[in-house]
């Protein structure tokens, strides 16, 4: 492995934690207006006669589903996939230097999410007329319309398929039995093949049914999830939450207080995260309830929503702020372990509090700044802020803020 010399613009962990939140908000309120404009220029161009076919308001939802879509598989389900369950393999193919490392890996990314989506679209679109590419993405009529709105909901649900089946492959599992027992990249490839075919199970048999809206003698035939979506999306995203803890921050704990090998790790892990995703909504819904946060909107909507600051938190924490504090500041594991979780919870329901108040303000939010593109709304617009700061961390190794230049370069500039 290459040593690197590593400079940084600030000592500090909080101020360089600061600056690099700074950084990637801004660069989250370009993004998503950007990606918005992107996709509805690609889709106008591709689907153009359907598009004017249908009225205004259904065109204008498959623009957003199609937006939507497209930055959940090739950002967020790639950044899964490249950085958790093949642990970044191929990120210095070309050089070990950044910002060129993470320029590479982002063009990665973006086209294995894409091809992902063709093969999974096009597979299913066999049969399954909404999934046919041809709907999906050159609908002719207004009915075709419909069709691939109905497509493109079903087919973005896949990501919630993903961060509930394959981050705990890595999280809780540590990539259990391949990590370890067979060499990069194949370890991976186990992985993402084991941890994909559980996505897949999670997704046809929760998601398809019940969006597709089945019915059998007149009569549906399957039910929501929970009884309602925004419930699953609450149940899901505090499972989400428990089952990060022990991966971002905990030290492995709270599981190991109960196994130390996997993968009896992994299923004491999978166990607490199922039981907070059950517990975690019902104790938040008479405390927010009552708060009335954003008037009109569910309840459990307004609850996945927080539980998404939460997560926001969490992971900014982690990436963007180095687990502060760090063992060094803080030698006792159980200290430091419970303030990074009450840092995680004070600041993360702060910042869900914030954010049902400004929301429709910002760029990544519900404000389309009258340039008419479909808006990332209440909740995708934080994950799109997740995504910069995570991939600033994993992919650019929080370049420029950080440096890491190789030791042989270091080297021959001096000579």
């Amino acid at each position: 492995m290459s040593e690197f010399i590593v400079k940084r613009q600030f000592q500090g962990l909080l101020s360089t934690g600061i600056a690099a939140t700074a950084i990637c908000l801004c660069a989250s309120i370009i993004f998503w207006p950007v990606w918005a404009l992107l996709s509805k220029g690609i889709l106008t161009i591709l689907a153009g006669s359907g598009l004017q076919s249908a009225e205004p308001k259904v065109a204008a939802k498959l623009i957003a589903n199609f937006a939507e879509g497209t930055f959940f598989f090739m950002v967020i389900n790639s950044w899964v996939w490249q950085i958790l369950l093949f642990g970044g393999y191929g990120k210095t193919y070309l050089t070990a230097r950044q910002p060129y490392a993470g320029i590479w890996y982002t063009f990665v990314g973006l086209v294995t999410g894409l091809v992902f989506l063709l093969i999974l679209a096009g597979f299913l679109g066999m049969w399954w007329k909404p999934f046919s590419l041809a709907i999906l993405l050159t609908p002719k009529t207004a009915e075709e319309v419909h069709l691939a709105i109905e497509g493109w909901e079903i087919i973005n649900f896949y990501t919630l398929a993903v961060l509930l089946a394959q981050i705990p492959a890595a999280a809780l599992f540590h990539k259990w039995p391949f990590g370890g027992n067979i060499k990069a990249p194949w370890d991976g490839f186990g992985v993402m093949m084991t941890s994909t075919a559980i996505a897949l199970l999670v997704w046809m048999g929760t998601v398809i049914p019940s969006l597709a809206k089945l019915q059998l003698g007149g009569h549906d035939i399957f039910s929501q999830p929970f009884g309602s979506w925004p419930a699953y999306l609450a149940f899901a995203q505090a499972f989400v939450w428990c089952f990060l803890i022990p991966a971002e921050g905990g030290e492995q704990y709270p599981m190991k207080l109960f196994a130390k090998k996997q993968p009896y790790m992994g299923i004491v892990g999978l166990l607490i995260a199922l039981i907070g995703g059950l517990v975690i909504p019902p104790i938040l819904r008479p405390v927010v309830g009552p708060l009335n946060l954003l008037p009109g909107v569910p309840v459990d909507l307004v609850i996945t929503s927080l539980e998404i600051s939460v997560i926001f938190f969490t992971l900014l924490w982690h990436h963007l702020f180095d687990d502060y504090p760090t063992a060094q500041m803080s030698p006792n594991q159980t200290t430091r372990i419970v303030i990074r979780i009450a840092i995680w919870v004070v600041g993360g329901f702060a910042w869900g509090v914030i954010w049902l108040k400004i929301f429709k303000m910002l760029p990544f939010g519900a404000n389309d700044l009258g340039l008419g593109y479909p808006a990332a709304g209440m909740i995708a617009g934080q994950f799109v802020a997740i995504m910069m700061f995570v991939i600033m961390n994993t992919y650019f190794d929080k370049w420029p803020l950080v440096k890491k230049i190789p030791v042989e370069s270091n080297k021959s500039a001096t000579m």
